[in-house]
């Protein structure tokens, strides 16, 4: 007898289970299922029920019934393996989708496109999750075999993860797409697709072109008209850009994603007209509460304040719970001058992403020193109502007391902290830069023991690294540190100019100066300046040296360390 029947009998059992919660995480790992009992080996015929096939798949549903997903998963997986029967596979897979295991998914579907090679289902899931995790090299292959079956749904699922796509990854899929573009030119998926890849390599010619192409054969087609208003865009033809969308807009007024992008285009030069249009269409759509959500940060993005405002305000009413609105509705007080109703907004950030930062923006609204009691009560109820947040709400406590030169006060908050969190390497890396002027050998031990305990961590490399340039002579050590932070931040413009600065100490002044510009270029920091001065009159390069240092007092005129530069080299005179 067949399995089919009773594995989809099954299944249905099942999915009325699996209309509960389930119990497992989506990222278990399936379990070895349990067997008989039965000292005699099992015989499996493939596609037959035996007494272990039978057990176990009985027993599947009784765990589904249960809402032991996991349990039900296993045995399933058990049985697609040993009973080789397609349906029990690919109930495993349905199983394993439910739970968002991908492992298991990619286990039970790989079994059901052996056993099913002309069915196409099983290798859409496949190619899905290998692209979804980024495996391209094993995607490969199995997309091949769908592409030649015609599929439109793999090639869009390409276009899909196009932008996260390694630019050679993104060569690759792009030539296999053309071989079927030649015999079918006309695909509008496969130009989509294939335009969409020729952006990730940086060819927006290319791209446009392939769109071209396919609004030669449909005019009006959405996603080609998105992709090319955006590239036009993105090369600064807005002008152009606003024409296209526009007359889009004509041809189909009621295409949503045109609609957004011309309030993209007007709101740098018409906010008005764009103010309007955004108003309108959020108006249109009363419930996308994600599209409310963009325009908002896009109205407070041009400090379009009072849009806004009510857009977040509209989202407040209809998601009262969601707390993460009062933190932009703060933003939007701030900046719009008006402190008092900021605070209150960030005060009542009770969860989500922007907690901590909500702490932080409520401080920095307190500045005076008169204002201590009413920080400290902030920073008490935070940690009642968030005990997990203890030490970093401690850390700002700290760092606003330092902010009013209170050294001695910070100091001891971190020290008591530190007391009962030796590891913690936040409270040794604050520690470190308070402590720095009164005793630099203890920051450095500091920093020491904070790499450590994160001997990877980036920051505190070019933190210790720099130091060590200030505070010692082991410069080779210094410039083995800030390779290692280059490494993991090569634009970072505190860690160029970290660099440069050993490689000056180094007597490297060539390489050092290239590192000091480009620090300067992404940072004009005074610190990183009086860096570049230094080097550059030590390179004989004064007359420049004398230009940026103006420039800079000019911006900065009461920095210490311009004018501590101006006076080692004589400038000042």
């Amino acid at each position: 007898m067949r399995t089919p029947g009773l594995a989809l009998l099954f299944g249905a059992l099942l999915l009325s289970g699996c209309a509960g919660q389930a119990t497992q995480g989506p990222d278990s790992a399936p379990q070895s299922a349990p067997t008989t009992t039965s000292d005699a080996p099992v015989q499996y015929q493939p596609g037959e029920l035996n007494e272990e096939s039978v057990f176990e798949l009985l027993a599947a549903e009784i765990a589904g019934q249960r809402r032991q997903f996991d349990q039900a998963l296993d045995y399933y997986l058990h049985q697609a393996l040993m009973n080789q029967d397609p349906a029990i596979a690919e109930r495993a897979t349905r199983i394993a989708q439910f739970l968002r295991n991908s492992q298991a998914v990619l286990q039970a579907a790989g079994i059901w496109a052996e056993l099913q090679p002309d069915n196409p289902e099983p290798k859409h899931i496949l190619a899905n999750i290998l692209i979804s995790e980024q495996r391209y090299d094993e995607a490969l292959p199995i997309l091949e075999q769908i592409l030649d079956d015609g599929s439109a749904e793999a090639v869009l699922m390409v276009g899909g993860h196009s932008q996260q796509m390694p630019v050679e990854t993104a060569r690759l899929y792009e030539s296999l797409l053309a071989r079927y573009a030649e015999q079918d030119p006309e695909r509008l998926e496969l130009l989509l697709t294939r335009a969409l890849l020729k952006r990730r390599m940086g060819d927006d010619q290319g791209a446009l072109s392939l769109i071209d192409l396919g609004l030669a054969v449909e005019p009006g087609q959405t996603d080609l008209l998105q992709q090319k208003i955006e590239i036009l865009r993105a090369r600064g033809d807005a002008d152009q850009a606003l024409r296209l969308v526009v007359q889009a807009l004509k041809a189909n007024p009621d295409a949503k994603p045109l609609k957004i992008q011309y309030v993209q285009l007007q709101i740098e030069s018409s906010p008005q007209r764009a103010l309007k249009a955004m108003l309108e269409l959020a108006s249109a759509y009363p419930e996308d509460d994600q599209l409310h959500y963009y325009f908002a940060l896009l109205a407070l993005d041009h400090k379009q304040y009072d849009a806004s405002r009510q857009l977040l305000n509209t989202l407040l009413l209809r998601n009262p719970n969601n707390s993460n609105l009062h933190f932009y509705l703060g933003i939007v007080e701030e900046d719009a001058g008006e402190p008092e109703v900021a605070l209150s907004h960030y005060l009542r950030v009770t969860e989500g992403p922007n907690l901590q930062q909500a702490y932080n923006r409520a401080l920095s609204l307190l500045p005076r020193p008169e204002q201590e009691a009413e920080v400290r009560k902030i920073i008490d109820r935070g940690i009642a109502a968030h005990p997990e947040l203890r030490i970093e709400l401690t850390l700002m406590l700290a760092d606003w007391l330092h902010g009013q030169d209170q050294l001695d006060a910070a100091l001891g908050l971190i020290e008591d902290a530190l007391a009962k969190h030796p590891d913690n390497v936040g409270l040794l890396y604050s520690h470190a830069l308070m402590i720095e002027p009164r005793d630099p050998q203890r920051m450095l031990s500091d920093l020491e023991a904070a790499i450590r305990l994160e001997p990877d961590n980036g920051m505190i490399l070019n933190a210790l690294g720099y130091s060590l340039t200030l505070y010692s002579d082991d410069y080779d050590r210094a410039h083995a540190l800030i390779s290692q932070a280059l490494e993991q931040h090569p634009d970072d413009a505190a860690v160029l100019d970290s660099m440069g600065w050993v490689l000056y100490k180094l007597g490297r002044l060539p390489e050092a100066l290239n590192f000091l510009r480009r620090a300067h270029d992404t940072f004009a920091d005074p610190e990183v300046a009086s860096h570049l001065i230094e080097v550059l009159w030590a390179s004989g390069e004064t007359e420049e040296a004398l230009k940026l240092l103006r420039s800079s007092l000019e911006s900065n005129p009461d920095d210490e360390r311009l004018h501590a530069v101006a006076e080692k080299l004589g400038a000042d005179r």
